[in-house]
């Protein structure tokens, strides 16, 4: 079930342009859009465009969304829980160099490294859950 939840979870900002753009869902989707407002800045630059709609999250959030979709799924490598916190500690801080260097003015709005480096940590979030509850491997810790 864990599976499932983070799964869907992880694929909802990405189907939602889509939806928006196909299906006739009205204030239904700008409420939809609305729900993804706490959890990201939605900064118009730093966020992709779908069928021509915009994004509920930015780039970066929309990878960790798409990592723990992938994580869930995937749910590899089988790790021991503090071998999850180093990992899950390293992309942290892969994403946090990405925020300072874009930050500090190094580079523009990238939206592969922000993709990637979201993701990276969402798929280590997604499948360190996954597999310290024990769904990756049908038993428990």
């Amino acid at each position: 079930m864990l599976r499932v939840v983070l799964v869907l979870v992880g694929l909802s900002p990405w189907l939602l342009p889509f939806s928006r753009a196909w299906l006739p869902l009205g204030g239904a989707g700008q409420r939809l859009d609305a729900l993804f407002a706490a959890m990201c800045h939605q900064i118009p630059e730093r966020t992709l465009v779908l069928a021509g709609v915009v994004m509920p999250l930015c780039s970066r959030c929309a990878g960790i969304f798409a990592g723990a979709a992938a994580g869930a799924l995937v749910a590899w490598p089988h790790l021991r829980p503090r071998a999850w916190r180093f990992w899950i500690l390293g992309m942290s801080l892969c994403m946090l160099v990405d925020v300072v260097a874009q930050g500090a003015g190094l580079y523009p709005v990238w939206h592969p490294s922000r993709l990637a480096t979201g993701f990276a940590f969402g798929y280590a979030i997604a499948a360190a859950c996954v597999d310290m509850c024990g769904a990756g491997r049908g038993r428990g810790r």
